[in-house]
């Protein structure tokens, strides 16, 4: 029997998962970075509709630098919201804190083999301690 070749959603994860991996941790890209606590809203593309929400504490020494969480549309693929910059940029200005919104750039399977954009929405907010 013939092993089933991932699906691209499959192989999309496990990339990204890849790229996580080899990123270095938040602690050695940001020494001066004592805590991060992130707030996530997730939206639909409306912007009305929530999704789910969730709240973060981050262990600094062991998080990763790209900094992605996943779409949670179980019809999305190749679609991530990272938040690697606004991080960066946050403690590059030494914020306390920081928010945005950001959309996601992945696509929906619709029939005949038609995508359409997924569109979902984070919204978040960053919270930043120092040393």
């Amino acid at each position: 029997m013939m092993p089933r070749r991932p699906s691209a959603k499959t192989e999309h994860r496990l990339r990204q998962i890849q790229r996580a991996n080899d990123s270095a941790s938040l602690a050695e890209k940001f020494p001066k970075l004592k805590a991060l606590t992130v707030d996530l809203a997730y939206f639909e593309a409306d912007g009305l509709t929530r999704n789910g929400a969730l709240k973060y504490k981050v262990n600094v020494r062991h998080a990763k630098s790209l900094f992605c969480f996943a779409c949670p549309s179980g019809e999305c693929f190749g679609g991530d919201f990272d938040l690697s910059t606004a991080v960066a940029e946050a403690v590059a200005k030494r914020q306390k804190a920081t928010e945005g919104e950001i959309q996601c750039q992945g696509s929906r399977a619709k029939p005949k083999q038609q995508t359409t954009p997924c569109q979902n929405i984070l919204r978040y907010k960053l919270t930043l301690a120092y040393v």
